[in-house]
């Protein structure tokens, strides 16, 4: 057969299984990242759902996204190829599905590269200057300017890191994980070190130095405001527990990213069963530890307080940096190390982000090329690296791009806006294939040759109830995404969240069909490829 006729691109994709189940544990755990997410979390949690319970909130999250979390690990062990979601659903379900599933999800991750990586200038390290008191370093980087300059270092940094191979990535990953670990170490220690009547002396001492309100002052304006301006007197409810819900999902929905190198990672059953669903239930831990340290010392009724003054910009809120969690040990110590370990952790935790958005596009992309759907340039192996460097800088220069609109228009980004074309896309339609994989006649053979074939209750697919009860839990985030206001529909953002999917569909369409014909001219038939599995 002709390399013009052949149905692949090549019978091999060039990359190499290096990665091992503790890379993999690492990856997820960054991905979701434990610090970020866990600020959004206890700062926001409060105020989108006044009187609901963070720790419950976290623990009927977990519980729900385990199931998601072993259909992705489910997925990437019966197809173990890199590409993830492509791979999964262009076979389970169909070519164009496939296809719309994955080119979502890149989308998407143009986004979330400029948008996480300008979150290293600000809020994460206009934070650690100031709190050491370096106003001139802070005021800069988290100017536009200064966001475009800091986010483009790191996007085109990490992206020399990728282009050197995957071991470099992965010791670099293991370096932000361990920092980031640190942070947590920290917080609890000088939390869990005083008392709740220390902390608010702490606290009302540091007040008083910015001419801030102090504890009780705070409590009572933001009371009073949420009761007038909202009418919120807010009381324990399971309601208001399960609008917290979307605000765990932001973190604890995003362990699925190992499953995109499954075709570099050694030993694939057992790494992704300890990696993916792994991640998930540490960081769970690591939040429900947390959020009993902080709440004890802190109070709830504090930290619903302060997250209405903060977010609201009321007058009683003078402080020179945000309520988040991991600042609240600032106002018990004036050791410039700790300042500086407490806010290098956060920076490491939002350091890694355009590295794993870069990485598992040029995955995708180079799946792309394999089956034909893309330029073959995108599937180029470097020989030496065994990475494929054209595809990472073409998806780097995506970045980019949303890095300038950020910086300068970052109100058309903002939000849980982001979160919706990959909820319907790339999560919902591999949640769907987790469902029918073993149920289809065509992945048949490849399922009963899975380790994964095993796992049933009674008579019903493991695999299958978990994409069931992940697809329903993504039904009901995105319910609250689209209804709620606060979580992206305001009137500004709500044309974007609707938008915004219409328009990566449309596209995504139009295009599969124009180079299936336009491949069919050349004498080559791209639905051949989708019947099998591409090379390894």
């Amino acid at each position: 057969m002709t390399e013009a006729k052949r149905v692949f691109l090549r019978e091999a994709t060039g990359l190499v299984r290096e990665a091992g189940a503790i890379d993999l544990l690492t990856l997820a755990s960054l991905n979701i990242s434990w610090g970020l997410s866990a600020m959004w979390l206890i700062l926001w949690g409060p105020y989108y759902g006044p009187g609901g319970d963070l720790a419950q909130a976290v623990i009927i999250t977990t519980a729900l996204m385990f199931f998601g979390s072993l259909a992705w690990a489910f997925l990437a062990s019966i197809m173990p190829r890199s590409g993830g979601d492509f791979i999964f659903n262009s076979r389970a379900l169909h070519p164009l599905l496939g296809f719309l599933s994955s080119f979502g999800w890149v989308c998407v991750n143009f986004m979330w590269c400029g948008i996480l990586g300008a979150y290293v200038a600000d809020p994460a390290l206009s934070l650690m200057f100031s709190t050491l008191g370096y106003d001139a370093a802070a005021q800069f980087v988290s100017s536009p300017w200064g966001i475009l300059t800091v986010t483009s270092i790191v996007i085109w940094g990490e992206t020399l890191i990728l282009m050197f191979g995957l071991k470099p990535m992965l010791r670099f990953q293991l370096v932000m994980f361990a920092f980031g670990i640190l942070m947590f170490l920290l917080v609890w220690a000088l939390m869990g070190s005083v008392t709740h009547e220390q902390f608010v002396a702490g606290w009302n001492a540091v007040s008083a130095r910015y001419g801030s309100g102090d504890y009780q002052t705070i409590i009572d304006s933001a009371t009073a405001y949420m009761k007038e301006s909202y009418g919120i007197v807010a009381a324990p409810s399971f309601a208001s527990t399960v609008a917290i819900l979307p605000v765990a999902f932001w973190g604890l929905g995003y362990p699925y990213l190992a499953s995109y190198l499954a075709g570099e990672t050694k030993k694939v059953h057992r790494s992704v069963l300890i990696g993916v669903p792994g991640a998930l239930i540490l960081c769970a831990i690591f939040w429900l530890i947390t959020i009993w340290t902080i709440q004890s010392k802190v109070g709830y009724d504090f930290l619903l307080s302060v997250s209405y003054a903060y977010g609201d910009g009321l007058e009683v809120y003078k402080l020179p940096f945000p309520p988040m969690f991991h600042l609240f040990p600032l106002v018990l110590t004036d050791n410039v190390l700790l300042i500086f370990l407490l806010g290098w952790g956060f920076v490491c935790w939002n350091l890694i982000y355009p590295a794993y958005s870069i990485l598992p596009q040029a995955r995708i992309g180079l799946a792309w090329a394999i089956d034909r759907l893309a330029p073959p340039f995108f599937a180029d192996i470097h020989p030496r690296f065994r990475t494929p460097v054209k595809s990472m800088i073409v998806f780097a220069i995506g970045g980019e791009i949303i890095v300038v609109i950020y910086a300068f228009y970052g109100y058309l980004l903002a939000g849980f806006t982001v979160m919706i074309p990959q909820i319907l896309t790339t999560f919902m339609l591999s949640a769907i294939s987790a469902i029918v994989i073993p149920y289809r006649k065509k992945m048949k053979a490849i399922y009963e040759a899975s380790p994964v074939s095993k796992y049933k209750i009674g008579p019903l697919p493991l695999m299958s109830l978990c994409g069931f009860i992940y697809f329903c839990f993504l039904a009901t985030v995105l319910y609250y995404y689209f209804t709620n206001p606060a979580l992206g529909a305001r009137p500004e953002l709500g044309t974007i969240s609707f938008y915004l999917p219409i328009a990566i569909f449309v596209f995504a369409i139009v295009y599969f069909f124009a180079i299936r014909a336009y491949r069919k001219k050349q004498g080559i038939d791209i639905d051949l490829a989708f019947k099998e599995l591409p090379p390894e």
